[in-house]
């Protein structure tokens, strides 16, 4: 047995983890039998294996640590899988297993069914036999290191030991690499009812206390690295409210970076929170911190001074009161295409005071071209750039008011938070204020409308901002339109052969066709073909043509056409405004009919209202993206919308004054 190696993951939604090199199948040390004679205990009279379940299949994506993490979409076997590392090493009753994944409530036929939950859990691990029955239950073997719990609290235990020493060096290695192992939430995506609330709190204590350890040490150390502890610090801070070691150590790095006045503020907000809150003075090793910025030069603070090693800087020379803003999301992988579409718009926003709002419907890849083109222009934008998602059509998010916007770019721009304007006019104008004399480029990625985006306009000829939106905003005046459409068939095949890895895949592949050439569904399709070598672009194919299974097939991991276009059509069904209700009928309605194109007349008729209603629903319509008017009175919807609307015609209409 190879040790050493995680298999198992919990810190987030429990996964398996494969290493890059798996022991032989016959290595003595793997083979853990159950004892002669020992019956499974939730094995139901007929012990046939049965075809394999698709639904506890493992989708693999690699992992930097040189494995790859196997995600176990199966909710039933991840529930499995979670109870048992809870108790790793140790029998886990029949009876608990049930309540971890029926609640109290289990069907008739809990007992079969969890014995065909385990047997396919065996089949993805890498040893079946490390999953046994062992009256009353079932164990499952994990080896030292195996499970990343055990390696994170591994990772804790040293950064304490070595933030008691002062070894500064140490407690950021293992700091770096604890905090490095999580994917979210521990237990995330899994029902209340497997309990496990306690071990999850202490992960997160133990999380919030390696970021504090972190930080002591980046601190004691000094240098270039300080600049950047500032946001991260502030967004800690606002986080955690009263915590407040993040709030001392954001004192710290303001004060150290020539911020006096800000960190000053900083103390102040926090003892009036404290004295409101809990009545108490903020401890000991704030109230240090505080003096050290009251007398204006750095001091070495008792609580970190090392007992041997070498010693914090008594003094650390200024850098620039704020380290310009650079927050664009990473530049979009295996972008392709749109070489014309690239080249129009970085002309437009080498403008003076440019604004180019890049429109198309959900998935047709306006985010990925406006940071593509942005990150390309980083040095003509030499006072930084700013990214807000504004989750205009986010599923599943509420879009951000204007006023929200706001104040987060002011923020973003060193504006304390006391110090944001709470009035909009004024907010807007205070950003103005601070953009005019630089060149800034702004990203507002997936607006709404026109009125969520326009008080958060530079007035400076030397900013720019690019604007994604499914809307055209046509209200915002003096914007330049980019309007994108799916890719052509060339950069569809290229684009699955980029993300899919599969070679041969060309424009008359009938993935290219049965996908509408939209990126995100080609994105899909390309991560399904990545993720599962015997799947084959054929095979897929095939399931793709089914009329009735496209969408269900056009979804992976956070990737959903479905979900993209039920974002317009839900805001539409629930708007107060009887233009947007009419346009979500239309489309319901639209699902049933099998015609190229439509006119105000007919959607008239389908949905009992005049013409002139029907009009504006069909506008709105456009508005959204979720049609195109092919020319003066006709429209259509792109292959996958149509779709989307002949799911919608089988549901029921809602009732009156509902979504």
């Amino acid at each position: 047995m190879r040790q050493g190696v995680m298999r198992f993951g919990l810190l987030g939604p429990p996964v398996l983890y494969q290493p890059t090199t798996a022991p032989g199948p016959q290595d003595p040390a793997a083979r853990a039998d159950r004892a002669p004679g020992a019956q499974d205990p939730a094995a139901p009279a007929d012990h046939g294996s049965g075809p394999r379940d698709p639904a506890a299949r493992a989708d693999q994506t690699p992992r930097p640590h040189g494995g790859a993490v196997r995600t176990i979409r199966s909710p039933k076997a991840r529930a499995l899988l979670a109870a048992l590392l809870l108790e790793a090493g140790r029998v886990v009753s029949v009876e608990s297993l049930k309540d971890a994944l029926w609640g109290g409530d289990p069907p008739a036929s809990a007992h079969a069914s969890l014995h065909n939950h385990v047997t396919r859990l065996r089949r993805l691990l890498d040893y079946p036999d490390r999953l046994r029955a062992v009256p009353p239950g079932y164990l499952l073997r994990v080896e030292p290191d195996e499970l990343d719990v055990h390696v994170f609290e591994r990772h804790v235990t040293a950064a304490r030991g070595a933030h008691a020493a002062g070894d500064w060096a140490r407690v950021v290695r293992e700091a770096t690499a604890g905090l490095a192992l999580w994917r979210g939430t521990p237990l995330s995506g899994l029902s209340s009812d497997l309990g496990g609330y306690a071990f999850v709190q202490r992960l997160a204590e133990a999380r919030l206390l390696l970021l504090e350890w972190r930080y002591d040490a980046e601190l004691a150390v000094g240098g270039a690295r300080l600049g950047e502890l500032v946001p991260e610090l502030a967004e800690l801070a606002a986080e955690y409210p009263l915590r407040e070691a993040y709030h001392r150590q954001l004192m710290l790095a303001l004060h150290r970076t020539g911020r006096r006045a800000e960190a000053l503020a900083v103390h102040r907000d926090l003892r009036a929170r404290l004295l409101e809150e809990l009545g108490v003075e903020p401890a000991p090793t704030v109230r240090d911190a505080h003096v050290e910025v009251l007398r204006g030069v750095p001091r070495d603070e008792p609580s970190q001074e090392p007992s041997a090693g070498p010693a914090a800087p008594a003094a650390v020379p200024a850098v620039p009161a704020a380290p310009r803003p650079a927050q664009l999301p990473p530049p979009p992988p295996h972008f392709t295409g749109r070489g014309a579409d690239r080249d129009a718009l970085r002309a437009a926003l080498l403008e003076p005071g440019a604004v180019a709002v890049v429109t198309g419907m959900a998935g047709v890849g306006k985010s990925a071209l406006a940071l593509d083109v942005a990150h390309a222009l980083t040095e003509r934008f030499s006072d930084g750039q700013l990214y807000i998602n504004l989750h205009g059509a986010t599923p599943g998010m509420t879009p951000l008011t204007s006023a929200q916007a706001l104040a987060a770019l002011l923020r973003d721009l060193g504006t304390e938070p006391r110090r944001v304007p709470d009035h909009p006019d004024a907010a807007a104008a205070l950003l103005r204020s601070l953009l005019a004399p630089t060149r800034t480029l702004l990203v507002l990625d997936d607006a709404a409308t026109a009125a969520q985006v326009r008080p958060l306009l530079p007035a400076g000829p030397g900013c720019a901002v690019i604007v994604t939106s499914r809307s055209p905003l046509t209200a915002l005046d003096g914007a330049r339109r980019f309007p994108l459409s799916p890719l052509t068939g060339d950069d569809s095949a290229a684009l699955l052969r980029a993300v899919s890895g599969r070679a041969g895949l060309d424009a008359a592949h009938p993935l290219v066709d049965l996908t509408g050439r939209l990126p995100l569904a080609l994105r899909v399709v390309a991560a399904r073909l990545a993720a599962r070598s015997a799947l084959t672009p054929d095979v897929l194919a095939h399931q793709l043509a089914a009329t009735e299974g496209r969408l269900h097939h056009l979804e992976y991991d956070d990737l959903s056409v479905r979900r993209s276009l039920a974002v317009a059509h839900d805001a539409l069904a629930a708007s107060d405004r009887e233009a947007d209700r009419d346009a979500a009928l239309a489309l319901r309605r639209i699902g049933a009919l099998d015609l190229p194109a439509y006119g105000a007349p007919l959607i008239a008729r389908l949905t009992g209202t005049d013409e002139r209603r029907a009009e504006a629903a069909l506008d709105r319509l456009v508005d959204v993206a979720l049609l195109e008017e092919t020319a003066y009175g006709r429209y259509a919807p792109h292959d996958l919308v149509r779709d989307f609307a002949r799911e919608l015609s089988l549901r029921p209409d809602p009732a009156p004054g509902g979504p």
